[in-house]
């Protein structure tokens, strides 16, 4: 994943009524990664993908350990 290809976009129900949500999108691979409630917590999560890419890029433990 490039970290400069990770994105945060709005989502919003078609007809307006509904609330804002917010989607991790890798635009890179065009692969949606999550969908949250707030701004905040989307970008927690993007600042989080990019902390575990750097940790693995530099052999440190991997703050999201998954399948290998």
């Amino acid at each position: 994943m490039i970290d400069s290809a990770l994105e945060i976009r709005e989502l919003r129900e078609p007809d307006g009524d509904g609330e804002t949500r917010y989607e991790v999108y890798d635009s890179d691979t065009g692969t949606p990664l999550g969908v949250f409630d707030s701004y905040e917590d989307a970008q927690y999560e993007v600042e989080s993908m990019k902390r575990s890419n750097h940790e693995t890029w530099s052999k440190e433990k991997d703050a999201d350990p998954g399948p290998e």
